[in-house]
């Protein structure tokens, strides 16, 4: 009995010492720019460590009545598209509205799994998503994995954590015309007097 407790308790610390190398991959959103009428945001990848990036699949969620989607740009701003590590633009991308509020993303690279070993960074900027405005207020990006493999094909999990915004929309000016009629009432009203 004490023998079977004891290759449970390995047992359990195994699969937990495992849990805990595979969830180092981290997936999280980056603020990057914002104007009145934008918002530019990062999802990066960390911590890839002995693991190399072939192909991912993410639905991102987000608020339809605060934000619109307006592009997507795929790669690292610096270091380029770590899935393409030769820079060819074979890979296979896609950016698509599922439905309001869902954003799907994905990319498979055709590089092969030894380049992409030894040429990949451990941490970088998957995409670059660029969202409208289009009111103020509080906002959540959430991240759904729907897929994430290394480049032998085998899946990846990795840590996701939401991202909560706050876009301000622009303020709307009135128009000329109000403003000098204002200004003339004012004028006529005080000469009168």
């Amino acid at each position: 009995m004490m023998k079977q407790f004891k290759a449970g308790i390995v047992g359990i610390a195994l699969f937990v010492a495992g849990g805990v190398a595979d969830a180092a991959i981290d997936l999280h959103f980056t603020p990057r720019s914002q104007t009145a009428d934008a918002i530019e945001i990062g999802l990066n990848i960390s911590g890839l460590g002995d693991d190399a990036l072939g192909t991912y699949d993410f639905n991102i969620q987000f608020d339809p009545t605060r934000l619109a989607f307006a592009g997507v740009v795929f790669g690292d701003p610096v270091l380029g598209d770590e899935l393409d590590v030769f820079d060819l633009g074979g890979n296979s991308t896609a950016a698509d509205v599922l439905g309001p509020g869902v954003l799907n993303l994905f990319e498979s690279s055709l590089d092969n799994a030894a380049d992409l070993q030894a040429l990949q960074a451990d941490s970088f900027t998957l995409a670059i998503i660029r969202f409208e405005v289009l009111s103020g207020g509080s906002s959540q990006l959430g991240l759904l994995i729907n897929g994430l493999a290394d480049a032998g094909g085998d899946g990846l999990s990795a840590n996701t954590a939401p991202l909560t915004i706050n876009p301000v929309a622009a303020v709307p000016l009135p128009g000329m015309v109000w403003p000098m009629v204002g200004g003339f009432w004012v004028v006529l009203r005080w000469r009168r007097s």
